[in-house]
């Protein structure tokens, strides 16, 4: 009795010490579970189900939405679509947001303006800005078209042409997002101790030498960072190809997200688009394990 009643006096004391942090805890988990937590399961549980929400009803059909994704064609084309535009924009945005920190990490007049030139577009909204290129982009009076009437070159079919929609779509997104990465690596780049690259240029080494012996390596936990969030919202993009192309010309911009909306509204199939929901944060997941193991190795210190 005396041993219990220690331990209880004992966990008491603990938690009157730590009640200010869980208190503090507490909107965030709340938060967490509710918006986080419940829809998961909701949805977990919805893909078993042949969900209408015009009647309300529900109907158990165990794994069928899950086998008819891997037999859909258009779920098929879409997850083509997708992959190909995250492999195309996360390296092509990766190495411009790398070149563009080095080049800002400089002390040098009117840095300041660069820096805010290639950042301002993060801040721009997404949707304002798919709406601003789908003018840049017009075949007919845009500003890319009038650029190569300008210099002799034909005038280009891009959001209206199915070979050229999508890397319309990922030239822009580049420019919309490729200021947050830069600013990823400018604090990295930042963070290593100037000494490192003294001591290499004393040791006779070149600028490449450096960047590839030091800026790499210790750049390892920032790149791996850049390329996990760059993948994971490359994976989720939406609001381009539903303000720019909905999914057209020909579903050659018809991405997974823009088609699980497409199932779980205009279709009102809720059901299987919760199971594509689930295959895709499957996909995200085995995705970002690999990019770990691949950054891992391959940038060694």
């Amino acid at each position: 009795m005396i041993g219990t009643a220690r331990r209880s006096s004992s966990q008491w004391r603990a938690v009157r010490r730590y009640w200010p942090a869980l208190v503090f805890l507490l909107p965030t988990a709340l938060s967490l579970v509710v918006f986080r937590l419940v829809p998961l399961l909701t949805a977990v549980d919805n893909s078993f189900y042949d969900v209408n929400l015009i009647r309300g009803d529900r109907k158990f059909i165990g794994i069928e939405n899950f086998t008819r994704a891997f037999s859909d064609s258009d779920f098929l084309l879409s997850a083509k679509n997708t992959t190909v535009y995250a492999l195309t924009k996360v390296p092509v945005q990766v190495a411009v947001a790398l070149g563009f920190a080095v080049l800002v990490n400089r002390r040098l007049r009117g840095i300041v303006i660069v820096r805010s030139a290639i950042f301002l577009p993060v801040v721009t909204s997404l949707v304002v800005a798919s709406t601003i290129w789908l003018f840049i982009f017009d075949p007919n009076s845009g500003l890319i078209n009038s650029l190569f009437v300008g210099v002799g070159l034909p005038p280009q079919g891009l959001l209206h042409d199915a070979n050229q929609a999508l890397p319309a779509i990922i030239g822009m997104m580049v420019w919309k997002e490729v200021g947050l990465s830069t600013l990823f690596f400018l604090a990295g780049l930042q963070s290593i101790p100037t000494e490192y690259y003294e001591a290499a240029r004393i040791d006779g080494a070149n600028p490449w030498s450096s960047f590839k012996f030091i800026t790499l390596p210790l750049l390892r936990g920032t790149l791996l960072f850049v390329l996990v969030i760059e993948t994971v919202f490359a994976f989720r993009v939406f609001a381009p190809v539903y303000v720019m192309t909905q999914g057209g010309p020909l579903d050659a911009t018809s991405v997974v997200v823009f088609y699980i909306y497409e199932q779980a509204f205009p279709f009102n199939s809720v059901g299987y688009a919760t199971a594509l929901s689930l295959i895709l944060l499957v996909a995200i997941t085995a995705v970002t394990l690999v990019l770990r193991r691949i950054v891992g190795r391959v940038v060694q210190y």
